[in-house]
């Protein structure tokens, strides 16, 4: 019994790797969670479903789905296709320094 335990809480060590997943990719993991988050305001605004913003971006339902729960890396490809469909803006890059030297 107490082998069978212990093997079986071995065996089990899922939620280890998610929190190590999640203590190694926190900075992009809060930073797409924040664009999820307005995704679905700007839907609710537009009265828009998840569904109908997947067919205007030719993907999945799905895909979706876990944009707007913070768990895709997205592109800025992805990130530039959200924000010409929903004609709003999704991150800002500020231009701190414009005087580059080579």
């Amino acid at each position: 019994m107490k082998e069978k335990i212990i093997g079986e809480a071995v065996a089990d060590n899922e939620w280890q790797k998610a929190a190590e997943f999640r203590e190694a990719n926190a900075a992009w993991l809060d930073i797409s969670f924040r664009i999820g988050l307005a995704i679905l305001r700007i839907l609710r605004e537009r009265k828009m479903s998840q569904k109908d913003l997947a067919k205007a971006m030719s993907c999945s339902p799905q895909y979706i789905n876990k944009i707007v729960k913070g768990s895709e890396n997205l592109t800025l490809e992805t990130i530039c296709k959200l924000e010409k469909i929903m004609d709003s803006k999704l991150i800002e890059v500020s231009a701190r320094n414009t005087n580059y030297t080579t």
